[in-house]
């Protein structure tokens, strides 16, 4: 009775592993279930003592990583809001020829229209545009900091002349 409670309990499993509903579920998720894979490989060969400890903390580390992969497209937009850029501080211009960021804390006009992407002398509603264009990537509720979403606001009331 044990072996054919067995059997049909094999035949279940496979029948819903080779179903196509299932099948496109898994293709969805595999690049997170490979790491997963290689995640418990890595540590139960470094529990085992066949692993090296780094190399079971870099396959740890592995979902961790992949999950923030997504994130490196902004880091050049998250540079340019911080005004962090390469090169000396002074009235020199950058390594990348542009003006180093403002001494006395306030944003200027061409620093502004730089940040929002226009030019410093854009209208009203180029402006606009290309504030809510950013406010919907940078926002503090979509992931945004609130330091990003003040600047980009900065930005706006200086090219804007503090009319709205």
């Amino acid at each position: 009775m044990m072996r054919l409670f067995s059997l049909l309990l094999i035949i279940l499993a496979l029948a819903f592993l080779l179903s196509p509903r299932f099948r496109q579920w898994l293709r969805a998720r595999a690049p997170i279930f490979i790491l997963g894979a290689i995640a418990v490989v890595a540590i139960v060969l470094a529990i085992s003592g066949r692993l090296n400890w780094i190399f079971a903390a870099i396959s740890a580390a592995l979902p961790v990583i992949w999950r923030l992969a997504p994130l490196l497209r902004f880091l050049p937009l998250v540079a340019r809001l911080t005004g962090r850029r390469r090169g000396k501080q002074g009235d020199e211009t950058d390594t990348d020829g542009q003006r180093p960021a403002s001494r006395n804390g306030r944003m200027t006009r061409e620093e502004a229209g730089e940040l929002l992407g226009v030019e410093a002398d854009a209208d009203r509603e180029e402006v606009l545009a290309a504030h809510r264009r950013l406010m919907q990537r940078l926002h503090p509720d979509r992931g945004g900091t609130d330091y990003l979403a003040a600047r980009l606001n900065e930005a706006r009331d200086v090219l804007l002349g503090g009319r709205r």
